[in-house]
């Protein structure tokens, strides 16, 4: 399956070529970064914090009640998710490619074990994916629990924290060390419920210039959702698999992260080129497979 030894090979192959870093790593990076800062200043400034412990719940820089807090996140929360539906529902799973944490930290494991797969480094990509969890981890308990349960908390209120905090770390280290990228093909509830949202898109990977593809596969072994990127706009759905159900569009599955695009840039030498075969973006309709027709003589 593409997902696993297939995938890092191709991805390698690619980070091997390559004279940097691509852009849309650049990108994901980017935008991950930002937000994880961004959503860590909420409770550590006191915008917004749920605390379970010692209900010194915080919202816009006041200290409230827990009650009080919940309804004034209330507004936003349903915000936001209308949103999220929104851009699902026409737009497709940019949120999966380019967003989602626990994407990003497979990416990263994948990143160190292209590089570390052997000597005595191969194990620091265990030791940086973990810190990484507990980093996601320590952002999500901020949320729900004042740090200061740690200092001032009864031996049980301090038990129960750290239970939390470790049971969260793990959980999400055993996710991103033991699945991976299978995850995301299998097993993430938000993505099943984002491809059920968007059967159909109107941005994704298209297949634009048959004319240029040298019928190499590298788009396929790249894909971590076991698609077909040159055949996206084609009726054939990828049978389900894990908690996705059968029937789910291509687009519907494919998490617009970009990874065939960019293994299809270098392969055809076109790195960033306006004839790239296969192009991420607002779909024109001018794509043709070309598959059958290219791969005979």
């Amino acid at each position: 399956m593409p997902v696993g030894a297939r995938r890092n090979r191709t991805l390698y192959g690619l980070a091997s070529k390559m004279a940097g870093v691509h852009r849309y790593t650049k990108i994901r990076w980017g935008v991950g970064i930002t937000l994880t800062i961004l959503v860590a200043l909420l409770p550590l400034t006191n915008t917004l914090r749920i605390d379970l412990w010692s209900n010194r719940s915080a919202w816009l820089g006041e200290e409230v009640g827990l009650v009080e807090a919940l309804k004034a996140f209330a507004f936003p929360f349903l915000a936001i998710n209308v949103g999220i539906i929104l851009a699902s529902r026409f737009l497709g799973r940019w949120l999966c490619g380019f967003v989602c944490p626990i994407g990003n930290l497979n990416r990263l494991q994948e990143w160190f074990d292209w590089r570390l797969r052997r000597g005595r480094w191969k194990h620091l990509a265990s030791v940086v994916v973990f810190l990484a969890c507990l980093l996601l981890a320590a952002i999500t308990f901020s949320f729900w629990v004042d740090w200061r349960v740690f200092t001032q908390g009864s031996g049980t209120a301090v038990t129960v924290a750290s239970l939390f905090l470790a049971a969260t770390t793990l959980v999400i280290f055993g996710v991103v060390r033991g699945l991976g990228m299978r995850f995301c093909r299998d097993y993430c509830p938000s993505g099943v419920y984002f491809a059920v949202l968007g059967p159909e898109s109107h941005t994704g990977v298209e297949f634009r210039f048959p004319e240029n593809c040298t019928d190499c596969h590298a788009c396929e072994n790249a894909c971590p959702v076991d698609l077909e990127p040159r055949k996206m706009a084609e009726a054939a759905t990828r049978p389900g698999t894990g908690f996705y159900p059968d029937g789910l569009s291509n687009y519907a599955n494919c998490l617009r992260c970009g990874d065939c695009v960019a293994v299809c840039e270098v392969t055809a030498e076109g790195e960033e080129c306006e004839d790239t075969p296969l192009q991420l973006g607002w779909i024109r309709g001018e794509s043709d497979t070309g598959v059958e027709e290219k791969a005979s003589p």
